[in-house]
């Protein structure tokens, strides 16, 4: 009787054992691969390099956007996230606007455009810096904001908002804060 046992004891173990073995190297190798494509999937994005997008109105006038990179929205897929961003605007035979920033996004169906960080914008003799410029073409309509800096040759204008109707071209600009004023320094001869 007590071969008996001991030999059932014996299988016991072995049962339990190989039951051992087999979840560690099948069952619980399974759950590691499923585990790595998780994060896979978490971190993979779809990268975009060397982007450019071309609109033209029935005017004849154009706007080109460039970009190093790009990313699309997950969440709208009209919507790409750009880094290094380099745009033009053609209007008016030939007047060039250039607008360059570190990140903008760009909306494929309206080509509505929100400029974000060291936003720089040139045109002729005038430049001008901002934290944001929001182009939004579907309204006609732009807003420059967030530590405007307007300069040309005769001109330095701090403000904290300019509002700009692309159609008729009237400006707004303004302050946060009613209090406080817009900040106009004029250059005698442009020299200053």
């Amino acid at each position: 009787m007590r071969k008996k046992t001991f030999l059932q004891i014996v299988l016991f173990l072995l049962i339990i054992i190989f039951t051992y073995i087999f979840f560690y190297t099948y069952i619980k190798k399974d759950e590691k691969i499923v585990e790595k494509e998780k994060i896979n999937k978490e971190t993979k994005t779809d990268i975009i390099t060397d982007i450019e997008y071309l609109s033209k109105d029935d005017d004849g006038n154009t706007y080109i956007i460039k970009a190093k990179n790009g990313i699309i929205d997950e969440e709208n897929q009209d919507l790409i996230h750009l880094k290094d961003v380099k745009a033009e605007i053609n209007f008016d035979m030939n007047k060039k606007i250039f607008i360059t920033a570190i990140k903008a996004t760009y909306n494929n169906d309206n080509f509505d455009t929100m400029f974000s960080e060291n936003v720089k914008l040139s045109h002729d003799n005038h430049n001008l810096e901002c934290n944001n410029i929001d182009l939004i073409f579907s309204e006609n309509y732009a807003k420059l904001f967030g530590n405007v800096k307007y300069m040309n040759n005769f001109t330095k204008l701090l403000a904290d908002q300019i509002e700009v109707d692309l159609i008729s071209r009237k400006t707004k600009i303004s302050m946060y804060d009613r209090n406080n004023k817009v900040k106009i320094k004029h250059k005698n001869d442009g020299l200053n």
